[in-house]
């Protein structure tokens, strides 16, 4: 499980012991993941963080990114059913795609709810309907709840519906209509949706206060903290070969989209969906180039619209073709992209999916963690009778309270406490020496590996000294 993961369990642990979820405006994302997850892992009869399974929470954005591939339908018939099947392709088949479609972070759903906004208003702006209103409204709320970088999304939408305007010019809405009234029922239940879920559907009306709030250290965390990386990062990651697979999917999306782009400019006065999905891609993946923070994952925000770029340049190369011929060939090249895009997806995915060569394993955790976890879940069990205690030191231990989730008797410390006394002691790297100190003579260390870079020693000792009168932490 990836830091990201065991910390989002840890608060939907909380949430499942029947504690309201509380928005912390300052270190973490909103509450749409949480409650999208809260019955599926109650349906599997999880009541606490020690019932979860990692299977349970990442069925969740495995079942959200088969969402995303459903409502490509929104966007007919600006994209066109053959359009929308090689998107699919990217989408459904992609490294990036596949490989944070299962992770329990709210990327997925980010992009899924982005989707679901503008495939909504762009039905609403066809026929002003007001339940396509409606439904836009409440996937912009649910959207605002979900993830502070969706202030980012609604701004780079907003810029590119604002060039579009400009180069199409053209309004689609039925004569003698107003949107007026739609507009103002869509703003109501996207106000009404973020409140509901911010203040926890209110047990927490202070919720409301703290998402405000939460912009700005949104913009102080867009500074790095740590993450800070130069703007072509993103296109590195992309496009730039590395060692276990060549990025088949940056280079298909890279070649298929700029067909598509010109495509859309050519056909921007009779149909501007398409050339507003390529400008938001480009305007999302320049506003993401040009903040200092960057992780893989906020990729998916711009490679999303922009398969569908590349969706109609893939069926564009094809329609070079005539008769029969057109069709096979049509089928022939998109089975190769899949083919190809699979090659890269089996490798990054399955085979080195917590490689430190694979650009899509951020800070990944080591596959050492789960020797660690049998390791302290043997000690423990070897003093059954006595109650052990497990103390954990450090400020760095993610995602250790995922993988201690089943021991009793767990407590976690930013420095050694005088008391209780325990059994075993895991420390970050950074105290051991300090924890070796304090504890003195007797105890026995070993050495796991977190993350790149980032150890953990668990120190122990044998029953016989546990119960001498051994000086415990």
């Amino acid at each position: 499980m990836h830091t990201d993961e065991a910390v989002n369990a840890s608060i939907l642990g909380e949430m499942l012991e029947g504690r309201p979820y509380r928005y912390d405006p300052v270190d973490r994302h909103g509450p749409s993941l949480y409650y999208a997850t809260y019955p599926v892992v109650r349906a599997f009869g999880a009541h606490s963080l020690g019932d979860l399974e990692a299977w349970e929470l990442r069925l969740v954005p495995a079942v959200l990114g088969a969402g995303l591939l459903g409502a490509l339908l929104l966007f007919l018939p600006a994209f066109p059913p053959p359009t929308l099947l090689a998107s699919a392709l990217w989408l459904g088949v992609g490294a990036p795609f596949v490989y944070y479609g299962r992770y329990w972070i709210h990327e997925t759903l980010l992009v899924l709810l982005t989707f679901l906004l503008l495939g909504f208003s762009w039905r609403f702006s066809r026929t002003t309907r007001t339940g396509w209103a409606i439904a836009a409204g409440l996937a912009a709320g649910a959207l605002l709840a979900t993830k502070e970088t969706s202030v980012l999304t609604l701004s780079c939408a907003l810029g590119a519906l604002v060039l579009t305007r400009l180069l199409c010019r053209r309004d689609a809405r039925p004569p003698g209509t107003s949107i007026v009234p739609g507009v103002a029922l869509g703003i109501a239940a996207a106000v009404l949706a973020s409140a509901l879920l911010f203040s926890s559907f209110g047990q927490n009306p202070g919720g409301i206060g703290d998402a405000l709030a939460a912009l700005a250290y949104a913009t102080e965390r867009a500074g790095g903290q740590g993450h800070e990386k130069p703007p072509l990062t993103y296109l590195g990651w992309l496009l730039a070969p590395n060692l276990r697979s060549r990025p088949f999917c940056g280079w298909t999306l890279a070649a298929f989209g700029l067909v598509g782009a010109w495509c859309a400019w050519q056909r921007r006065r009779d149909e501007p969906l398409p050339m507003f999905m390529a400008l938001f891609a480009f305007i999302t993946l320049a506003a993401y180039s040009a903040i200092p923070y960057k992780t893989p994952w906020l990729l998916l925000n711009a490679l999303a619209p922009w398969a569908l770029i590349a969706g109609t340049g893939l069926n564009r190369v094809g329609a070079v073709f005539a008769g029969r011929s057109r069709v096979v060939l049509t089928l022939a090249l998109a089975a190769g992209v899949a083919g190809l895009l699979a090659s890269e997806t089996w490798r990054l995915c399955l085979v080195f999916p917590a490689d430190p060569g694979n650009p899509l394993a951020y800070s990944p955790t080591s596959p050492d963690i789960r020797r660690l976890e049998a390791r302290a879940e043997s000690l423990v069990s070897e003093r059954g009778a006595l109650a052990p205690i497990v103390a954990v030191v450090g400020a760095d231990i993610w995602p250790l309270p995922w993988y201690l989730r089943h021991c009793p008797n767990v407590g976690y410390w930013p420095e050694l406490p005088r008391s209780p006394e325990a059994t075993v002691v895991i420390s970050d790297a950074s105290q051991s020496e300090r924890v070796s100190r304090a504890l003195g003579p007797g105890w026995t260390s070993e050495i796991f590996g977190l993350r790149p870079e980032v150890l953990a020693v668990l120190f122990h000792r044998t029953a016989a000294d546990h119960g001498a009168g051994k000086r415990g932490p």
